[in-house]
C-alpha cells in the first residue's frame, strides 16, 4: 500500500468510503497539510488500532524531521569534515589544524576527528552559558571535560555492541514506532554499553550506502546512530528513561536531542507519559533559546517540539519562530577572508 507519493496515497485512502480506517487516513492527511500534531496523534489513538493504522502513521511521518530522519549536523567542524570527505574522494588531503570561534558539542568534535583524523582543534572561547556545564544536575552522563577537551565518561562499548549497532542502525526509521521495534536487539545490551556507544561514536558499518556517504556527508552516520541508541535505552524501563532525561539536560550535545527524541517516542506509545515528555521538551527548548549565543541543536529541538504530543499553539509559535530565524540570511557583513585548513600531501 506504500507508494512513492505518501500524500497522494493518504488522500486516496481518506476518500475511499470502503476503507475501514478512513478516519485515521483523514487525520494523517490533516497532519501532512497543517503540521497539527494532534492530528498525527489521532492516527495512533484510532478506536481500532492495528497494523494498518501503524502503516498510516508511518506514511504520515514520511520525509519529516525526527519522524522519519535525523537532522543533518550543522556545526562548523562537521561542515569542514564533510568537505574533507568529499575532497578525499578525489585527492589525498591532510589537515594542518582547525579553529572555531566558540566551542561546539562534543559529539560534533569527535565526529569531525573520526572523519579527518586526530587533528588539533583550537577553541577561541566558551561563551556563557558554558557548553561544558549541564543544564541541570544529572546522574547519567556521556561526557566530561578535561579543560577544553571533551572526554567520554564511560568505557568504550564492547565489540558485540558495535556489531549490533551496525546491524540495527544502518538506515533511518520509517516512523518512531517502527524505530522502537527495530531497536530491540540494541535494547538487550547493558546500559553501560549503550552509553559507551553514545560517547565513543564507532565508525559506520562497511556497507555500500555508508561507503558512498563517506564521500559526501561522512559525519551523518554519527548523528544518526545516537538516536538509535537512545531508542534502545527505552528497553531499560525506569532506569533507561531516567538516563534519557539526564542526557537531555546534561552538557549540550547531540545526545541531548537524541535522548528527547526517544522520550517523544515513548509519548506516542504511552499516552500517560505525554504531559511529562512535553514538559521536558519544552524546558530544553526554553533553555536553548535563553542562551545568548549560538546553540547548534536549537533548530533540531524546535523540530522536536513540533512533533511532541501535546504541543500547544504557544509551543508551535515558539518553535516556528526558531526555525524561521534559522532560515533567515545573516545581516550584511564584510565577508571574512577564506581560511584553508587542509593542504595536499606532497
Amino acid at each position: 500500500m506504500f507508494s512513492s507519493d505518501p500524500d497522494a496515497e493518504l488522500r486516496s485512502l481518506a476518500d475511499d468510503s470502503g476503507f475501514p480506517h478512513r478516519d485515521a487516513a483523514r487525520h494523517a492527511v490533516r497532519f501532512r497539510e497543517s503540521g497539527d500534531i494532534a492530528a498525527l496523534v489521532a492516527v495512533l489513538d484510532d478506536q481500532h488500532p492495528c497494523g494498518t493504522t501503524e502503516m498510516l502513521f508511518a506514511m504520515a511521518c514520511s520525509q519529516r524531521p525526527w519522524l522519519n530522519w535525523v537532522p543533518m549536523p550543522t556545526e562548523a567542524l562537521c561542515n569542514v569534515a564533510n568537505e574533507v570527505g568529499r575532497r578525499r574522494a578525489e585527492e589525498e588531503l591532510t589537515l594542518t589544524g582547525l579553529a572555531v570561534s566558540a566551542a561546539e558539542p562534543p559529539s560534533a568534535t569527535v565526529a569531525c576527528r573520526r572523519v579527518v583524523g586526530p587533528v588539533d582543534v583550537a577553541i577561541e572561547e566558551f561563551p556563557s552559558p558554558d557548553i561544558r556545564v549541564a543544564v541541570r544536575p544529572v546522574r547519567y552522563r556521556a561526557w566530561r571535560y578535561d579543560g577544553v577537551h571533551p572526554v567520554p565518561v564511560v568505557a568504550a562499548p564492547s565489540a558485540e555492541a558495535v556489531r549490533v549497532l551496525h546491524e540495527v542502525a544502518g538506515e533511518p526509521w520509517p516512523s518512531p514506532l517502527s524505530g522502537f521495534l527495530q531497536a530491540e536487539p540494541l535494547g538487550k545490551l547493558p546500559i553501560d554499553d549503550l552509553l559507551g556507544l553514545l560517547a565513543h561514536l564507532p565508525q559506520a558499518p562497511d556497507t555500500p550506502r555508508w561507503a558512498h556517504l563517506a564521500t559526501t556527508t561522512p559525519t551523518y552516520w554519527f548523528r544518526l546512530m545516537q538516536p538509535w541508541v537512545c531508542l534502545a535505552l527505552l528497553r531499560h524501563g525506569d532506569e533507561g528513561r531516567e538516563a534519557l532525561a539526564d542526557l537531555a539536560f546534561g552538557a549540550e550535545d547531540w545526545v541531548s536531542d537524541a535522548a528527547l527524541f526517544a522520550l517523544v517516542t515513548t509519548a506516542y506509545r504511552e499516552p500517560g507519559r505525554r504531559a511529562e515528555v512535553h514538559d521536558l521538551v519544552r524546558a530544553r527548548l526554553d533553555a536553548a533559546m535563553a542562551a545568548p549565543r549560538v546553540v547548534t541543536i536549537e533548530e533540531s529541538l524546535a523540530q522536536l517540539m513540533l512533533i511532541t504530543p501535546g504541543c500547544t499553539p504557544g509551543d508551535r509559535t515558539l518553535a516556528t519562530a526558531v526555525l524561521t530565524r534559522a532560515d533567515e540570511p545573516p545581516p550584511d557583513e564584510p565577508e571574512p577572508p577564506k581560511r584553508r585548513w587542509w593542504q595536499r600531501r606532497r
